[in-house]
């Protein structure tokens, strides 16, 4: 049933979601309007609540991101296959006991036999931007519904991604930037830091 305050918005619904940084990010896609009104709750959930409430997960790149994402999923015993060309990467994940499937993750067959029919999400760690570009538009086109967090280098193919269907995309030319600012950022308040000190003190034995 809409709610009664406003035509427009969606019928009262429970959505999964994860708290992260000031940010709380459902495990599902929304048509929700802008300005729609939520509701959040602290949910009680047990590892095999998250399991279910998330559904399959595909990592296509199993580089350092896409060991860091996989461990996130551990933790919370969600189910995720993962897909490399690497036939070593592939062996060596295998004897973990890890689902995992040597192939080019652009190629339909690919997504196909990776389950994207019954997956909830698709995480593209791999470093060739042209490749995820591709890759989101097919899934998007595959799958409406799927959610897609996505990593590119630069800036301009991150947009590509975006504009193609991706949710979400990271961008390594941008989180640089953002730790270079930071750390430099921290150097600069630590080297004022004395001066300041200096000028109170000073500052005070005036005024004494």
């Amino acid at each position: 049933m809409t709610d009664s305050l406003h035509p427009s918005v969606p019928r009262s619904e429970e959505y999964l979601g994860y708290y992260e940084n000031g940010v709380v990010r459902l495990a599902a896609r929304t048509n929700w309007p802008n300005g729609t009104p939520v509701c959040v709750r602290v949910a009680d959930l047990s590892p095999e609540d998250a399991a279910r409430g998330f559904g399959k997960v595909i990592i296509a790149g199993f580089g350092l991101a896409g060991r860091w994402v996989a461990e996130i999923f551990d933790r919370h015993h969600i189910e995720y296959v993962v897909v490399d060309k690497n036939p070593e990467t592939i062996e060596t994940q295998r004897k973990l006991n890890r689902q995992a499937i040597q192939g080019n993750i652009t190629e339909e067959s690919v997504l196909r036999m990776a389950g994207i029919e019954d997956a909830s999400v698709l995480i593209l760690t791999i470093p060739d931007e042209d490749a995820v570009v591709q890759t989101t538009a097919l899934a998007r086109r595959l799958r409406p519904d799927l959610y897609i967090l996505a990593r590119t280098t630069h800036a301009s193919a991150g947009l590509r991604a975006a504009q193609c269907g991706a949710d979400e995309v990271i961008k390594a030319e941008q989180a640089v930037a953002r730790q270079f600012y930071e750390a430099l950022l921290r150097k600069v308040v630590a080297a004022r830091e004395p001066a300041t000190k200096t000028s109170v003190q000073d500052g005070v034995a005036a005024e004494s």
